[in-house]
């Protein structure tokens, strides 16, 4: 059945043996799950300095964060992050190891930030990127960063604990 050409008439009931009400739709039976998005991302560390990207984009126009974004459809974690470090800061990147796993509860998400080393030689900002730099701890821009993710996955890295990856639950960000 085509759903674009549904009413979506949604009522809160439970669905088969879930204990859970959800909204499902009247008319044709659509159960609109809320299922978190998927964001992936990378600490690119080099000489003991992290890189950080100073965001073109809303939210937080302006503030600098780590490279990351949204996963595509059928895209790892794992390429998601390696494909937005070329599309934000032009580089590439080798993963080393998944360093935290975020849950954004108001946003509804969960983010994968791996640990990585800066393959190439160079960087420059990409279409989403005002400048990039990297920075010592003692360097980094506290005040203007984009999310507080940033800032606790920057601390974290600071005194990095033996016992990877790191699970974390924001209530909001």
């Amino acid at each position: 059945m085509k759903l674009d050409k549904c009413c979506h008439i949604y009522i809160y009931k439970k669905t088969d043996l879930e204990q859970k009400k959800r909204k499902v739709c009247k008319k044709c039976g659509f159960i609109d799950y809320k299922n978190p998005k998927i964001v992936a991302g990378s600490l690119v560390v080099k000489n003991k300095k992290i890189l950080l990207c100073r965001r073109a984009i809303e939210p937080s126009y302006g503030k600098w964060t780590f490279p990351s974004g949204y996963l595509d459809a059928s895209e790892t974690p794992e390429e998601g992050a390696i494909r937005e470090a070329k599309e934000e800061v032009n580089i590439r990147i080798k993963l080393k190891k998944l360093f935290i796993i975020f849950t954004v509860r108001k946003k509804n998400l969960i983010q994968f930030v791996f640990l990585a080393d800066h393959v190439n030689k160079t960087y420059k900002p990409g279409i989403e990127t005002l400048e990039a730099k990297y920075f010592s701890f003692d360097e980094i821009p506290w005040k203007h960063l984009a999310f507080p993710s940033v800032a606790y996955a920057i601390k974290k890295y600071k005194k990095l604990p033996k016992n990877l990856p790191i699970f974390h639950t924001f209530d909001k960000d």
